[in-house]
């Protein structure tokens, strides 16, 4: 009886230790990553990068986005991401702003004629 006692309460124990430093390398990576030291899995030079978004709604959002040179304006919702167009890239950044605010509304009219987001071709 003595034995069975003693190996359940070492098992107890090292369950117990063990269950404390899973915990705590839980806690350190959520820690690190919410202070910026871990960069979200994004690499330097990513292929994709989020240039500006503009929510529409509590889950809609428009984005633009650079993949490979190329800008694209992009809908997202909880069920889907649809391209909108492909916008052309621009050299100065008012310049870009400027331009990105007539493309957004001339965008925008088309989609709400529509009806519909559907991809462009």
């Amino acid at each position: 009886m003595n034995d069975a006692s003693t190996t359940l309460s070492l098992i107890t124990q090292v369950s117990g230790a063990l269950a404390i430093v899973v915990l705590l390398i839980i806690f350190c990576a959520w820690l690190a990553r919410r202070c910026g030291f871990v960069s979200h899995g994004r690499a330097q030079g990513a292929a994709i990068v989020v240039k500006s978004s503009h929510s529409l709604g509590q889950r809609e959002r428009l984005v633009v986005v650079e993949v490979d040179g190329q800008r694209l304006l992009l809908g997202v919702t909880p069920g889907a991401i649809t391209r909108l167009s492909r916008l052309s890239r621009l050299a100065h950044p008012a310049e870009a702003q400027a331009a990105a605010a007539a493309d957004f509304q001339l965008t925008l009219r088309r989609l709400l004629k529509r009806g519909k987001a559907e991809p462009e071709q």
